[in-house]
């Protein structure tokens, strides 16, 4: 492929300008949805990547770690070092993508662009020894009660539409065949399709179960799930309305899920690390026994506009290590950072909003947290052993009981 064309940044949906402040807790899925389909140019031949040894330090992990394929330019070579990254700092690369619902339709066939942007996604992570998240997402980041990106034929439908239905489980087994991900969210952030289209959630909940089943009779090997906005989830983004936690939703895909997905900004809804409550995480476990992956995590290095946050490189830091503790506790598969680098592109609203959740920033100089980031890849990844040392740990904690007189 040639050159990708320079952009100072992707387009911006006329009615997120029109708003004083984007719904903050979207404007990372919206970046993936707009900038990562034009970056997919990896081809398919050898590459020059060399992996970095790596030293083997400190106690076991449960998680694997990554981080998506949003490069930190609009350019084929940041493409390219968005994988390099992932790979030498973790196991595993995220790529979001939208359907392709008119290749899937009946009637419809599977183009030639769409099936090398699959292979080459494939074969940019094995090259590099890395496995592959991949987020089918079919709702409309910037408006989740609604289908994204439908054909006209099929406009202003929802997975009440068998076509769609039937479409959508097609597309997630050419999916799981053809990039064999080790992770297949079907569907991003749904408990917000829930909030404003609880119709419509319904029915996706429905198409869910049946590509559920599609999946793994095709590739019993991936693990399929969902993912949830944690912050929405529970109830406490800043600019909605307030609501206890939607647990119950998790009953919705009970029995056809392996996996409780989130994705998780908290700085958008604290202002600093330190108000995070101390069991933001672990009240997990009350709720259900699945294990729990961080399908996508950021926080603010910096403070926002309009006082969105006040957050500083520190505080990116501390969240950073108690990210990684809570996983830890929590014997979590998977850990994603959003970007391991900051967007040189993120530079008008929204995305100015998540300019600075990088790890390294624009220069690729590292912050406070790139150490923590460094120190955990370090760590063996071994469910096993880290098993054995979180029980330990877990015993160690729990108190003595003071003997009776």
């Amino acid at each position: 492929m040639g050159a990708m064309p320079q952009h100072t940044s992707p387009p911006i949906p006329a009615h997120i300008l029109a708003q004083r402040r984007a719904p903050l807790l979207l404007v990372a899925l919206i970046l993936i949805a707009a900038v990562a389909p034009g970056c997919r140019a990896l081809g398919t031949g050898t590459t020059s990547f060399e992996q970095r040894a790596r030293p083997v330090q400190g106690d076991a992990r449960s998680f694997r770690m990554g981080s998506s394929d949003v490069p930190w330019a609009l350019t084929e070579q940041a493409q390219r070092q968005a994988y390099d990254m992932a790979a030498q700092y973790g196991e595993v690369i995220l790529v979001q993508r939208s359907p392709a619902w008119g290749e899937f339709l009946p009637g419809g066939h599977v183009s030639d662009a769409l099936r090398d942007q699959t292979l080459a996604i494939r074969e940019g992570a094995r090259q590099r020894g890395l496995l592959v998240t991949v987020a089918l997402d079919p709702f409309d980041p910037a408006a989740r009660e609604r289908l994204q990106k439908l054909p006209s034929s099929h406009a202003g439908r929802d997975f009440g539409d068998e076509g769609l239905r039937e479409a959508f489980v097609a597309e997630a087994v050419f999916v799981a065949r053809n990039v064999r991900p080790a992770y297949l969210v079907l569907g991003t952030e749904v408990n917000a399709t829930f909030e404003r289209n609880p119709a419509g959630y319904l029915a996706y909940v429905r198409a869910y179960r049946e590509a559920y089943d599609a999946v793994k009779a095709a590739q019993p090997e991936t693990a399929v799930f969902p993912s949830f906005q944690y912050e929405e989830l529970l109830g406490v983004i800043p600019e909605l309305p307030p609501h206890t936690p939607r647990w119950p939703l998790l009953k919705d895909f009970a029995g056809k899920v392996d996996m409780l997905g989130i994705t998780t900004y908290p700085s958008f809804a604290y202002p600093v690390a330190r108000k995070v409550p101390a069991d933001y995480y672990s009240r997990i476990r009350e709720q259900t026994a699945l294990p729990v992956a961080f399908v996508s995590v950021g926080f603010a290095s910096g403070a926002g506009r309009d006082g969105v946050n006040s957050s500083t490189p520190a505080e990116q830091r501390r969240f950073l290590q108690r990210l990684f503790e809570d996983a830890d506790a929590l014997a979590s598969p998977l850990v994603v950072w959003f970007v391991l680098r900051d967007l040189s592109f993120a530079t008008t609203p929204p995305f100015d909003l998540v300019a600075n959740i990088g790890l390294r920033d624009t220069t690729d100089r590292p912050k406070e947290g790139w150490p923590v980031w460094e120190a955990a890849s370090n760590r063996a990844y071994d469910p096993a052993a880290a098993e054995v040392g979180r029980l330990r740990r877990a015993a160690s904690a729990t108190p003595t009981a003071t003997p009776s007189r």
